[in-house]
């Protein structure tokens, strides 16, 4: 596993040792079953002698499950309590900034840009109101699907008429997200545990990135959460994450939907 690790970091930068142990495991089990490979050990030599293989693996680990308002009730919280009252404070500073952080492949940043604009509009000065959402996430394949934001018909499942008619173009294979949405999110590649956050923020969504992690990983992120928001700012995290012991830094405004 060390090998691994090893081949892993100096192929892609990226460190995965610290990450869940049962998880990582069933990423390299599916690989060692496509190959027939019987052992870790000589699963491990393959990489040494297979950098397309790295890559392979390295995406495999990435691969993400997720969808349009994903935990509705999660949504409906942040559309009806936590951003109204997030705009009516920062109102007077005419804009909002948000990170969304492991978004696989974009329907997480493009359902939030999708109810800040909702939110935005209701604002008595609207069109003094400016949004920026950065987008963060490991997998150059992610970002390339996302920026596109090309979709199979099937989102009509998670999205209700009304928004797919406001927020999208409908074609005969696929929706497409309007180029406003698009245009207001910046996707970038990026590792939140090795590359600088942004900061200045005034919501973080990280939702189901930290279960993956291990509690030393976990530990280091709730801080710098705090760091990249402004004071009052929004943490909104995966339902079955939390502040930890963290609680000097974060107040609970839903502790059961994971808003802080």
């Amino acid at each position: 596993m060390q090998t691994i690790f090893r081949v892993l970091r100096e192929r892609t930068r990226h460190d995965f040792s610290h990450y869940k142990s049962s998880t990582f495991k069933r990423r390299i089990d599916r690989r060692m079953a496509i190959h027939a490979i019987p052992t870790v050990g000589e699963y491990a030599d393959f990489l040494l002698h297979n950098s397309q293989e790295v890559d392979l693996l390295f995406k495999e680990v990435l691969i993400g499950v997720t969808n349009f308002f994903r935990d509705a009730a999660v949504w409906k919280h942040l559309e009806t309590e936590v951003v109204p009252e997030l705009m009516a404070r920062r109102s007077a500073e005419h804009g909002l900034r948000a990170w969304v952080i492991g978004w696989s492949s974009g329907e997480e940043a493009y359902s939030l840009a999708i109810v800040l604009t909702e939110a935005m509009q209701r604002l008595p000065m609207a069109h003094e109101f400016s949004l920026q959402i950065f987008a963060s996430d490991l997998s150059p394949d992610a970002i390339s699907v996302a920026r596109r934001g090309i979709y199979p018909l099937s989102i009509r499942e998670e999205i209700s008429e009304a928004r797919l008619a406001r927020f999208f173009s409908a074609h005969e294979t696929h929706y497409q997200i309007s180029k406003k949405i698009r245009d207001m999110v910046l996707f970038a590649l990026h590792d939140v545990l090795l590359d600088p956050p942004f900061t200045r923020l005034h919501l973080v969504a990280c939702r189901n990135l930290m279960i993956y992690l291990g509690a030393p990983l976990q530990r280091r992120l709730v801080p710098l959460f705090h760091y990249s928001l402004r004071p009052g700012g929004v943490l909104l995290l995966g339902t079955a994450e939390s502040v930890g012991r963290f609680n000097s830094l974060f107040t609970p405004i839903n502790s059961k939907l994971r808003t802080y």
